[in-house]
């Protein structure tokens, strides 16, 4: 079983996954309009990032809805890689840009 920080948890959880505390206590889902608790007080409710959350290990685990969530999967980290792609050729244009102006 991985541990990993909130941070790190952010970083590789994908659509449809679950992140869970190592003590089982808390666990949220990713769904396309971000991670929501799944149980508890807050279920139904995005995540707010709050101090607490910052000192958990959490892991990741997936269930009948993670496969469900294949097709979906897909589009979502399609439209992601296209987001960072053209903030990456966005920024290379105005670097290019404010290069060409100091010369």
């Amino acid at each position: 079983m991985n541990v990993h920080t909130f941070g790190q948890m952010l970083h590789l959880i994908q659509l449809g996954q679950i992140a869970q505390t190592a003590d089982g206590q808390r666990s949220a889902r990713l769904l396309p309009e971000g991670l929501v608790w799944i149980d508890g007080l807050f279920a139904g409710r995005k995540v707010q990032v709050e101090a607490y959350l910052l000192s958990d290990l959490w892991t990741i685990v997936e269930d009948g809805e993670t496969a469900a969530m294949s097709e979906a999967r897909t589009q979502w980290e399609r439209r992601r890689l296209e987001m960072l792609e053209n903030q990456w050729f966005d920024r290379s244009a105005r670097r290019k840009v404010s290069l060409g102006n100091e010369e």
